[in-house]
């Protein structure tokens, strides 16, 4: 049986056969993808200044100001809505991602190498690879207005940046076992998941109960 979020992007994917992309929808989209990057742009920040050794802090130090030049390259491209009550409800969700993924955590002293880093790295792996929004877009819709234009720009980054974190999680010399790390990585991936979700089922407009009904089956489907 499909996953919550397999089932929630086939509806997405129905929704966007048969709708423009509203600034509606690109407001809510825009306010939770520069609620990702400021953050992660905050967190990172922090490496700048701490010792570090050279190949992975260039990393982080790419995609720290990378972060930065797409958060406002999205926030000039988005059509925003008039409609208070949207950047209400993406208010509620982006404080949703921050309790769930207890992001606060990260903004706090100085990284080491251990469990919280490893933790770090996971949900930042997980927003770059879970929140995807041109696959759940019709395949012949064309990318050359603004806003599409800077959501493929971002997601082709976080495609290769997705690549450097893959060989951080494999590298990285943190005290967990093999079994511990899976267990976080995956408990990343389920928050993200969990969260783009809610996102998808705002840009669509779904009623609450189907958005009920669609966590009780996936809920079946992950006990299957």
């Amino acid at each position: 049986m499909p996953t919550m979020a397999q089932r929630m992007k086939l509806l997405a994917q129905d929704f966007f056969s048969k709708n423009d992309m509203g600034s509606e929808q690109e407001t809510r989209i825009s306010l939770f993808m520069q609620a990702i990057k400021t953050t992660n742009a905050a967190i990172l920040a922090k490496i700048e200044f701490q010792p570090f050794e050279w190949e992975p802090y260039k990393s982080f130090h790419r995609q720290y100001y990378k972060e930065i030049e797409l958060s406002t390259l999205l926030n000039k491209a988005t059509s925003w809505s008039t409609n208070p009550f949207v950047y209400m409800e993406a208010t509620q969700l982006n404080l949703s991602l921050w309790q769930k993924a207890d992001i606060n955590q990260y903004l706090q002293g100085f990284f080491a190498i251990d469990e919280k880093f490893f933790t770090y790295l996971a949900l930042s792996h997980a927003l770059m690879a879970e929140v995807r929004f041109l696959p759940v877009l019709p395949p012949t819709l064309s990318l050359d207005t603004p806003f599409l234009s800077a959501i493929r720009e971002i997601e082709e980054e976080n495609g290769r940046q997705i690549q450097a974190q893959i060989r951080l999680l494999k590298a990285i010399d943190v005290s967990l076992t093999e079994e511990h790390k899976q267990d976080i990585v995956a408990k990343q991936q389920a928050i993200v998941q969990s969260v783009f979700c809610e996102l998808l089922a705002a840009v669509c407009k779904l009623p609450e109960e189907e958005v009920e009904e669609l966590a009780r089956g996936g809920a079946k489907a992950k006990g299957d």
